[in-house]
């Protein structure tokens, strides 16, 4: 999951020149005029905010209008998104939300980027926040959310496979495109037919298409498209620039290019847009999932009410006083690796981002994973990790080097997780919750959720009704009790967790260490130890045996015996919800009753092919069983939700909202003739 950084020289005039390509990345004829020229002043971007502005005021319905988006290959340093957010900011009158997709192969270094920014003073403080947020690793789709309504997705990779993955069945169209690529001659993959045809699917007759190149395989590669094509003024000493835009009567004949590479929609995942008119939503649990969810929606101005039937939030599987954020490692890529992989990422941005705004108790003091802590039945070689992360991910450290890290004398070497680190979820919940968006209702059992009329009524064990245009189940293995998810194979998995007294050693723990155990760094005069694991024995009640077990087996990560305290303050059992494939279950709630019928062929023909697309509940969503990862899935799972609801990019590629989907136990159990 690697990518390839650019590689840079720097000429005499400070410019930025890519050995790879054999090009400048800017005109020396002012780059930053030459941008607003290009690509902000030729898509009317101030104008046509204005008018979108205009269209939405005073009216509940399409509020998918108060979305722009801009599309952008090539991001280079990110001038033109700088430039679109300063002018963004700057304007008083504009849509609510922008969301901004930029597709990169080679992304510059954290180092190469801030040298380049220096250029340009006047755009410090939205290079400053682009700056701590970027990534400069890591292949996919790495969504960045800035201030309270700019939102950067950062596609690493070919330019081709990260577009044809997306999922556009529910998005909008994108408003307009910025071609600023490599030159065509020097790097002809980003002006191919097939890229443009792509692209294509992406528009509607208002989109806007402009770039710097006028070259004739560019402008035929578009019209071939379907795009009607002109030139404009160009820039400085630049005769033309291109400008372009999508012929509707053409679209239908505009065919998506073929790959073997890639799967084509399988019929039963296929959502269709859904538009609420006024954005109120009642999300059901009050934990990671729930709360990270409501606090995107929230953010994209929906009206949410989060109901509980606890006293206080994250009192369930999610209510540690301290969970560690980690990645789940996988030995080879897939599509789950590459989805857990942005979780964690996400998940650390977001973190930080919380404690700047929130002060939320968030401590990025890094996780050392132990070789105990791996998988022995999948185990996993260093060298298969060093090929599949990179070392802003993980690093493989010596012993001596991991003591230094951890402050502590370990058993083993260790990987290093340098984004990781722990947090108190209750903080973290209650930092999403404090929204002005979100109500919470705690100390209500809800017993069903029924469809009325275009709405969902949430009913409690008193009959009480709490009516809204959506309904998100975020209640782990309670959502067994509902009619419309009871058919999802959930598990319950027990786990304790035991916390013991600080001592003169133990204090000076600095890093949180994963073996056969994981050991927590002081906090309050303790240590966390977490956490023993079991689907068979579901007591509620603690264990003294998981206490000794768990002690025994936090020893085992250091070399002194008598680094950890024996005094035990206390302990905390909890139930995990897991499914039976060990991902989580996030998506749109399928009719499973109805899909049994659609696709009866498949208990028959498991190959069968059927057209008809799925059926799923309008309205009704989930996100479930995240497991011992929940604290890195839970907050990109929100995101996707959110923007699956809104009809916004969404930061998930196809395949992995395929591997999510909660249809996907329906279709496997008529292919295994279960249905």
């Amino acid at each position: 999951m690697k990518v390839e950084n650019a590689q840079i020289q720097w000429l005499d005039s400070g410019l930025p020149y890519s050995s790879l390509f054999d090009d400048v990345y800017y005109s020396k004829d002012d780059e930053q005029a030459e941008s607003l020229h290009v690509f902000l002043n030729a898509n009317r971007l101030s104008q046509r905010w204005a008018e979108t502005a205009d269209s939405c005021e005073g009216r509940e319905a399409n509020k998918s209008a108060e979305l722009f988006t801009i599309a952008e290959l090539g991001f280079g340093s990110g001038l033109n998104f700088l430039q679109v957010a300063k002018l963004w900011q700057e304007s008083s009158s504009r849509p609510s939300r922008l969301n901004y997709i930029a597709f990169e192969k080679h992304p510059l270094t954290c180092e190469q980027l801030q040298r380049i920014h220096q250029r340009w003073p006047n755009l410090k403080a939205q290079s400053d926040e682009l700056q701590r947020y970027y990534p400069d690793h890591s292949i996919g789709c790495h969504r960045i959310c800035l201030s309270h309504d700019i939102t950067l997705d950062l596609y690493y990779g070919e330019a081709f496979s990260q577009l044809k993955s997306r999922y556009t069945k529910v998005c909008r169209a994108i408003d307009c495109w910025f071609l600023d690529g490599f030159s065509p001659r020097l790097n002809p993959k980003l002006w191919e037919q097939q890229l443009f045809g792509l692209i294509a699917k992406t528009c509607n007759e208002k989109s806007t298409i402009s770039s710097y190149s006028v070259a004739g395989t560019v402008r035929n590669a578009l019209g071939d498209a379907g795009f009607a094509v002109q030139k404009l003024p160009g820039h400085g000493k630049k005769r033309h620039m291109l400008f372009a835009q999508l012929k509707i009567s053409e679209l239908s004949a505009v065919k998506e290019p073929s790959d073997k590479d890639f799967n084509n929609l399988k019929p039963w995942f296929k959502l269709s847009p859904v538009t609420f008119s006024k954005r109120t939503v009642t999300v059901i649990g009050a934990g990671l999932a729930g709360c990270s969810t409501a606090y995107s929606l929230a953010r994209r101005g929906w009206q949410v009410k989060v109901i509980d039937n606890s006293d206080a939030p994250a009192s369930g599987a999610s209510g540690n006083s301290q969970l560690a954020l980690r990645c789940r490692l996988f030995k080879s890529y897939s599509d789950t690796a590459e989805f857990f992989l942005h979780s964690f990422l996400f998940a650390a941005r977001q973190f930080s981002a919380l404690k700047i705004a929130n002060s939320i108790d968030w401590n990025n003091c890094g996780v050392l994973q132990l070789n105990t802590a791996m998988n022995k039945q999948q185990a996993i070689s260093d060298e298969e990790l060093a090929s599949m992360y990179s070392k802003q991910v993980i690093q493989a450290l010596s012993l001596d080097t991991a003591n230094k890290k951890a402050g502590a004398a370990l058993n083993d070497p260790a990987w290093f997780l340098p984004a990781g680190g722990w947090i108190n979820p209750e903080t973290l919940c209650e930092a999403y919750l404090s929204h002005p968006n979100i109500e919470l209702v705690l100390g209500k059992n809800v017993d069903a959720i029924k469809p009325e009329r275009d709405n969902w009524a949430v009913i409690d064990d008193r009959g009480e009704h709490i009516t809204s245009e959506a309904v998100v189940i975020a209640n782990a293995y309670s959502a067994k009790k509902f009619e419309q998810t009871r058919h999802l194979p959930l598990q319950v998995v027990r786990g304790q967790t035991t916390q013991i007294s600080a001592n003169g050693l133990s204090s000076s723990l600095k890093a949180v260490v994963s073996g056969k155990r994981t050991v927590f760094p002081e906090s309050q005069q303790c240590h966390v130890i977490s956490a023993s694991y079991s689907n068979t024995d579901l007591q509620e009640s603690s264990s003294t045996n998981d206490n000794e077990c768990n002690m025994t087996l936090a020893k085992s990560n250091f070399s002194d015996k008598d680094f950890l305290s024996t005094q035990i303050v206390s302990d905390r059992v909890s139930q995990r919800c897991n499914s039976i494939d060990q991902l989580p279950v996030i998506g749109m709630v399928a009719n499973a009753s109805a899909m049994k019928k659609t696709y009866a062929e498949l208990s028959r023909n498991a190959t069968a092919t059927i057209d008809s697309p799925g059926d799923y509940h309008r309205g009704l969503y989930i996100s479930v069983a995240h497991g011992s990862n929940g604290l890195a899935s839970c907050p990109l799972s929100g995101e996707f939700l959110a923007a699956l609801m809104t009809g916004e990019n969404l930061p998930l590629s196809q395949a992995m909202i395929n591997n999510l989907s909660p249809a996907r136990f329906v279709i496997r159990d008529l292919k295994k003739q279960k249905g």
